[in-house]
């Protein structure tokens, strides 16, 4: 989760300060939406807030820093896929539980696109920071997923030589990747609402063993 708000020499900081804070911040992730992170300086951050570089190193020690901060916000944020975890999906609405959540999912990687974009690209580039934020975030769903799995083994739907939780990951990993790309889908013909069925029917068969 994320930590209170703090100055860069590990002050808690004040109501005034956190609403500074949080404009640099909100002017970091609209400038990564617009110009992305390559070669965004502090400069570009503080005249978009109408302030100086001296008052964006009381906050954060670098741009990557305020980046890091985003990412931990957009991370917090997959907690809202928690109820739809929670569901059953080997019932008889257990396809349905699984549109809902990729739904969510989806809705979810729309509202922190960017941002989770580069806290991937950074964890891949071997950021050991930006790795343990993608970790919590995997944390949510790769146990359950997981469980699911184990669940659908006990039940003869899924081998028990299957690894449960490889199985688990490489799910996640794939709405990841695919939801990524929602734009060359968009090229090929493929809807949002063609790619989110079809994302529903394959999770659902490789986490609880169902045909569909």
């Amino acid at each position: 989760m994320s930590e209170p708000a703090l100055a860069s020499d590990g002050r808690v900081i004040g109501e005034r300060a956190q609403r500074t804070r949080r404009r640099l911040l909100d002017a970091t992730a609209a400038l990564l939406d617009e110009r992305g992170a390559l070669g965004l300086r502090v400069v570009d951050i503080t005249r978009t807030v109408g302030t100086s570089p001296a008052t964006f190193y009381q906050y954060f020690a670098d741009v990557e820093e305020a980046i890091l901060v985003l990412a931990d916000e957009a991370t917090d944020d997959i907690e809202v896929l928690r109820p739809h975890l929670a569901e059953t999906w080997d019932d008889t609405a257990g396809r349905a539980h699984a549109a809902a959540f990729v739904d969510a999912f989806m809705a979810y990687w729309d509202r922190h696109r960017v941002i989770l974009r580069v806290r991937d690209l950074r964890a891949e580039e071997g950021d050991p920071r930006f790795w343990a934020v993608r970790q919590r975030g995997y944390s949510v769903v790769v146990p359950a997923f997981t469980a699911k799995v184990e669940e659908a083994q006990g039940a003869g739907r899924i081998s028990g030589d299957l690894n449960s939780y490889a199985a688990a990951s490489a799910a996640m990993s794939m709405m990841e990747r695919l939801v990524t790309y929602q734009s060359q889908f968009k090229r090929r013909g493929v809807s949002k609402e063609a790619m989110a069925a079809t994302l529903a029917a394959i999770l659902h068969e490789t986490v609880t063993g169902h045909s569909t």
